[in-house]
């Protein structure tokens, strides 16, 4: 099942967060074995992300630990947590700080190997590269194309960046608005699907989420990643197409037809121009609102 555009992260360990995560029926549910979990409730997380697969088969994402820690935080048990939890009921793997093409491979044969011991098809399970550090960033393409022979999505974690270059996460965002905007075009030079967006962790500040929101998807960005339930319908609302922007898709995607069955090509519509990327972005707004319907 493809990940929402809201998903929501709940750290394996928390019953109470699981048990919430079952009843609000939630798309897709991000189990986080990493950055949330104290290292003394690693296995007690890992035992819990496994009873919520079962739960939710399909529906859960699990973020394991490093399988080599790289930095003054981190536990590298991530092979332990792929032993765990690699069945065929999981809907994808989160690898975290990923900083190199070679860390990317070293992932995904150790994903293969736990994949071949589940009996699940070797290169089945998507796999989410999150971006959060400054080597991550500056070797980004050589990541994108690493050529992993299964589906992968990037994402920019803005909190650990923040961390690893030793500045503040500011409200506005300003500080990482050049790896964030990089994220994205990456992604799609390197024929990958829009990638995920950073969490925004004030969850009291609904219009600073919103606005963090816009600015994602106005980046290119797919979703935004949920750290409380609260924060899934802004992020939907935000990224799932307007009515507004339907009706004007539609309307683009008709006026193209008619033109190119009279020959035409540019024209314009509402005193604006409209060419074959306009109206390429048009049918994708079509499919989305109809995939989401």
């Amino acid at each position: 099942m493809p990940m929402s555009v809201a998903p929501l992260f709940v750290p394996g360990h928390m019953r109470r967060l699981r048990d919430k995560a079952v009843e609000l029926d939630i798309e897709t549910v991000l189990i986080d074995l990493e950055d949330a979990v104290p290292g003394t409730e690693k296995a007690a997380a890992r035992a819990g992300a496994v009873e919520l697969i079962r739960l939710l088969p399909g529906r859960c994402h699990v973020r394991i630990n490093p399988l080599v820690v790289t930095k003054s935080f981190g536990s590298a048990c991530g092979a332990e947590d792929l032993a765990a939890v690699v069945s065929s009921g999981i809907g994808g793997l989160i690898a975290p700080k990923i900083e190199t093409a070679d860390a990317l491979r070293h992932i995904d044969e150790a994903i293969r190997a736990a994949e071949r011991a589940a009996s699940v098809a070797p290169g089945s399970i998507e796999l989410g590269v999150t971006i959060e550090t400054a080597l991550g960033v500056v070797n980004l393409v050589e990541i994108a194309r690493a050529g992993l022979a299964r589906p992968m999505r990037l994402s920019f974690g803005m909190g650990d960046f923040t961390t690893d270059i030793g500045i503040e996460w500011t409200r506005d965002e300003a500080e990482c608005a050049v790896p964030r905007a990089w994220v994205p075009i990456v992604s799609r030079a390197a024929g990958l699907g829009r990638p995920r967006d950073s969490v925004f962790v004030d969850v009291a500040d609904e219009q600073g989420l919103r606005e963090s929101a816009l600015r994602g998807k106005r980046l290119g960005y797919g979703g935004k990643s949920a750290i409380h339930p609260k924060q899934i319908a802004v992020i939907e609302e935000v990224y799932r197409p307007t009515r507004d922007e339907v009706v004007w898709a539609r309307r683009v995607v008709e006026a193209a037809a008619e033109r190119a069955a009279l020959g035409e090509g540019a024209f314009l519509l509402d005193g604006k121009m409209i060419d074959d990327p306009i109206v390429v972005r048009a049918r994708e707004v079509i499919e989305q609102a109809t995939r989401e319907a």
